[in-house]
């Protein structure tokens, strides 16, 4: 009974930071492509999109203090955006207020790679380098413009890779 316990918190603790497939949000990972040793501290990434609302961004309050140790990234989606495409990108912080805006230099985005958020399934258009009329699904679609397939969705978004301003594949 004593072990059983520690395992059921453990899974509990687990489950809330989404660390178990079916559990928590939907996440997106990647690694940083091109070189990143220049960036030696004061990295943030934030989910950044272009919505009706005009931009809006969800930021990571973390900072990666060495992207070129670190090599990937791993962030959860918010459970609920405004409709929109939204791109991560790492920035440095200029103004040191822990998140994304208008003074901040951006270092590197997803280039082609896109997450949507749809609030209703149906033929939407949706700003993806273009403005492009895309079938998507309620809550969050992966795309990837370069490839120009369909979106899709998934619990885990992979290969959202970070290149460095003007290093897009």
């Amino acid at each position: 009974m004593t072990r059983i316990f520690p395992v059921g918190v453990g899974l509990l603790f687990l489950a809330a930071c989404g660390l178990i497939p079916g559990f928590g949000g939907p996440k997106v990972t990647g690694g940083f492509q091109g070189d990143w040793q220049e960036v030696a501290s004061g990295l943030r990434l934030a989910l950044v999109g272009l919505t009706s609302e005009g931009q809006l961004d969800y930021s990571n309050p973390l900072e990666i203090k060495d992207p070129s140790l670190l090599r990937g990234y791993w962030m959860e989606l918010p459970p609920v955006a405004a409709e929109g495409s939204y791109q991560v990108v790492a920035y440095r912080d200029e103004d040191n207020n822990g998140r994304f805006s208008g003074g901040d230099t951006v270092l590197g985005d997803t280039c082609s790679r896109y997450l949507l958020y749809a609030n209703g399934s149906g033929d939407k258009l949706y700003w993806v380098g273009t403005l492009r009329l895309l079938r998507v699904r309620h809550g969050w679609n992966g795309y990837d413009a370069a490839q120009e397939g369909e979106p899709y969705q998934a619990a885990l978004y992979t290969g959202f890779d970070l290149y460095r301003q003007g290093q897009c594949p």
